[in-house]
């Protein structure tokens, strides 16, 4: 097996471990020999590659952002209409470990110190309503900053909730305030632009 395929599996051994161990306990009370033995590595193994816990987190959040964004990279048709239905499907498989992640009070600060990271991944992305080619991209950013804050909040509250929501009812709850919200200020532009003449 190629070197790097042993890493990555290695890693992955500890990221599992952990989220199987939060199933039964806190984060804070998982200890490096509990995850030692549920991985199946060793401690030097271990310590090759994460410094804490907080690590593997880390690590677990930058495989699924590569992921997603070879996900976005791949998608025919982007538009702000889909963007709810695309990110909420994209992450409803690993929906049991954002959930052990909020309750935990771990799922924001994970987040909120990614969302630059975030915001520049999806910069890169090419969307028809993005007219900024790429030295302008800037002006983006802080919107998307803004947005993706209130994203993390509602995701951290969805998975908080006792009973969890369908995905359907999320991505329809949110695609119709997100339109909602876009016919008011198109309304609102239009009485604008009629004041104007």
């Amino acid at each position: 097996m190629p070197r790097n395929n042993i890493i990555l599996q290695s890693k992955q051994a500890f990221i599992d471990a952990l989220f199987h161990l939060m199933e039964n306990e806190t984060y804070d009370d998982v200890t490096i020999k509990q995850l030692v033995l549920e991985s199946g590595y060793s401690r030097r193994t271990y310590y090759r590659y994460f410094s804490s816990k907080t690590a593997i987190l880390n690590e677990s959040f930058s495989q699924n952002m590569e992921s997603y964004h070879k996900h976005l990279e791949q998608q025919k048709k982007l538009d702000p209409e889909n963007i709810p239905a695309q990110f909420i499907n994209f992450m409803w498989p690993l929906h049991h470990r954002l959930q052990l992640l909020a309750q935990n009070d771990l799922l924001i600060p994970l987040l909120a110190k990614n969302v630059p990271d975030i915001a520049k991944m999806l910069l890169m992305i090419k969307v028809p309503w993005r007219q900024a080619q790429q030295p302008d991209l800037n002006k983006y950013y802080y919107a998307l900053i803004y947005s993706i804050g209130g994203f993390c909040v509602m995701l951290d509250t969805i998975f908080k909730e006792p009973t969890l929501k369908e995905p359907k009812d999320i991505i329809d709850s949110l695609s119709s305030a997100l339109m909602e919200i876009t016919a008011n200020i198109n309304e609102r532009n239009d009485h604008i632009d009629a004041s104007e003449v």
